[in-house]
């Protein structure tokens, strides 16, 4: 993993009550935060176009997945919560879903991986003559 449970736990304060977990339980609430990472991890791979392994994971990117992380727990927090917003008496909301944020996508800017000019793909097309008829 790019960055740790306890560094996710300690920076945003997560206690195992929160989740409706038991005060002591805390290998539940490492269970949690280690799956949120594991997702941001791959939200982040998956815009990026390509894998992150060993030292291409840099301090940006452990620090762009530890936002994420904890936009997921605002998320979840914010619907158990509020599961619903009333906005007035016509329209209801529910708390929007967006962990992937704008500034995000803004800071993982240099890591995408332009795969348009992939050469994996080529396309080739002959010319036979076989359509150009008697002349």
């Amino acid at each position: 993993m790019w960055i740790t449970t306890n560094s996710v736990i300690n920076q945003y304060g997560l206690k195992p009550k929160q989740f409706n977990l038991d005060k002591d339980d805390t290998s539940g609430l490492e269970e949690i935060v280690e799956d949120w990472i594991t997702q941001a991890e791959s939200l982040i791979e998956t815009y990026c176009h390509r894998k992150f392994e060993g030292d291409q994971v840099t301090p940006a990117l452990q620090n762009i997945c530890n936002r994420l992380v904890g936009n997921m727990h605002v998320l979840a927090v914010s619907r158990r919560d509020t599961p619903i917003i009333k906005v007035n008496d016509w329209t209801v909301k529910s708390v929007p879903s967006v962990v992937f944020t704008d500034d995000i996508k803004s800071d993982l800017a240099p890591f995408v991986k332009d795969s348009s000019n992939d050469y994996k793909k080529v396309g080739f097309f002959a010319i036979t003559g076989d359509d150009c008829g008697e002349r």
